[in-house]
């Protein structure tokens, strides 16, 4: 694979096929809307930030579709592909409304003090992000300073009358964080800064103070530019996952193997947030996916489902796939360069949504619930930002759903399985980047214990104790009415002995009488 790419043309692929985009306006001015038959609900989503997104012209969807395309390959867009291509484009007109200061005095073409984008702008942004996108997926070890010096050689920036050309690094940082959803950085930074948000969403809807392990920090100068991107994101984190590697000793497949299965009924929603009372927290950073936080009982989980949805795609040509094995390949010790299976990471997302939420129906449906609360409080200002439709699907619906297992069906013909109907899973087969999460997770479950009558009776992670407390509540039942019935025909005997003494002393009354 080359280091360099020429960036002067930009080809015209299957512009066809994104016809749909000319019309995106028209998608967004309408709430998403899902009904669950289980509730009886309609749930409407229609994020604040979307109202405002203007009608594209014909140019800038065709813009828009070579984006798309060249992000999820020669897969034919439709279905589930095709509803989170749809989304990530409304998603990033968002960020490109929020980054129109950086934008607009940072691209040639755009004018500088222009408060939104023009008819016939977003061409411009469109091709930027692209261009990054090309860097970023044949550029070996690349610098943020190396992106900004061929962005500036293909005339795309701006000439800058500052020599750390603060606004063009800040405004390539930004379109890094779009492509790869490692972090989201700070529309308006400091003028000698990199920052990323430091912000969660709750399940209630509400913006939160974002605390974690795997940021060290969420703003630094441009001290690191020159050094790889993957490099210069780990001085602020763990921002880059990384996979399990299965070991190969003969006792993995003895003593170490059965603490390494993973059990669907110990991590499910359902039992977290009634017995251990964990809550969750929604986070834009695909990073912090599955990060539990023990002493708060939260969960931290992705929610952009579509991302990764559309990053399902053969790792050999994928956007991230140069980055991800340039940052393994400064802790692998081979002498072969690593292979990370990129897509795997995505799919990996979209299976803990099945494990968390798909496979348990009471689960699946306080999801829903949730979401119904959120949808109450958005009149004062509560909202999961920029709301996935395929979160809905995945969460929010069976696995067994037609709309569910349709791109559950995907990912199994992709890895030639089938754990639609699965139970358990081994970690380091099915999880290499988010197993030990899981686990974690899992054990966090174990350590609580129910505390109610009704929580006792619905905890099924032991299904062998389940089945005997439950069979020990039929005896007592069984018991306790045959009890009944024994006092009641003792009381219908005692009343008859009564009955009949009484009929006696009349008899005798009468022949005495006589």
């Amino acid at each position: 694979m080359e280091d360099d790419i020429e960036l002067g043309g930009i080809p015209n692929r299957r512009i066809s096929s994104w016809k749909t985009f000319i019309d995106a306006s028209t998608i967004l001015r309408r709430p998403y809307t899902l009904n669950t038959a289980a509730t009886g609900i309609s749930l409407s989503v229609e994020p604040q930030l979307l109202e405002n997104l203007p009608k594209l012209t014909y140019e800038e969807s065709q813009c828009q579709g070579r984006l798309m395309s060249f992000i999820v390959g020669d897969e034919l867009q439709k279905g589930s592909l095709q509803k989170a291509c749809e989304w990530y484009s409304r998603h990033l007109q968002m960020r490109f409304k929020e980054a129109w200061y950086l934008l607009a005095r940072s691209l040639v073409g755009l004018v500088d003090d222009s408060s939104e984008p023009r008819p016939g702008d977003l061409v411009i942004v469109y091709d930027f992000v692209l261009a990054v996108a090309r860097l970023l997926s044949v550029k070996k070890n690349a610098a943020l300073v190396e992106f900004v010096d061929q962005l500036d050689n293909d005339s795309l920036l701006k000439p800058q009358l500052d020599d750390e050309r603060a606004k063009p690094n800040q405004i390539v940082f930004a379109a890094l964080g779009w492509l790869t959803m490692f972090y989201e950085a700070i529309p308006n930074p400091g003028a000698d800064s990199l920052e990323v948000k430091k912000t969660s969403t709750s399940s209630s809807g509400l913006r939160n103070a974002l605390i974690t392990r795997k940021y060290s920090s969420f703003r630094q100068g441009f001290e690191y530019i020159a050094d790889p991107l993957d490099t210069m994101l780990d001085h602020f984190g763990c921002l880059i996952p990384m996979p399990r590697i299965r070991p190969l000793h003969p006792q993995w497949l003895s003593g170490n193997q059965q603490s390494e299965v993973i059990m669907v009924h110990s991590i499910c929603f359902n039992f977290l947030h009634q017995i251990a009372g964990l809550r969750i927290e929604w986070v834009s950073s695909l990073t912090l996916h599955l990060e539990l936080d023990s002493e708060r009982k939260t969960l931290k989980l992705f929610q952009y489902p579509s991302f990764c949805r559309m990053m399902m795609r053969d790792h050999k040509n994928h956007v991230l796939s140069r980055l991800l094995n340039d940052h393994a390949e400064r802790f692998c010790e081979d002498v072969n360069r690593p292979d990370i299976p990129t897509a795997l990471l995505f799919e990996e997302i979209l299976r803990s949504y099945r494990l968390i939420f798909g496979q348990d129906e009471r689960s699946w449906k306080a999801f829903s619930k949730m979401l119904t609360k959120v949808e109450e409080d958005q009149g004062q200002g509560r909202t999961i930002s920029a709301c996935d439709p395929l979160l809905h699907v995945l969460c929010g619906q069976s696995s067994a759903s037609p709309e569910a297992r349709t791109i559950y069906d995907e990912i199994d013909r992709r890895r030639d399985t089938n754990l639609n109907e699965q139970t358990t899973y081994c970690n380091p087969d099915t999880f290499p980047f988010f197993g030990k999460r899981l686990l974690e997770l899992q054990q966090f479950d174990k350590q609580h214990q129910p505390q109610t009558v009704s929580q006792l009776l619905g905890d099924k992670r032991d299904v062998g104790a389940w089945f005997l407390l439950w069979n020990n509540q039929l005896l007592v039942f069984f018991a306790t009415f045959t009890i009944l019935l024994m006092v009641v025909s003792l009381g219908f005997q005692i009343w008859q002995t009564i009955l009949s003494k009484q009929q006696l002393q009349q008899g005798s009354g009468t022949v005495s009488v006589s």
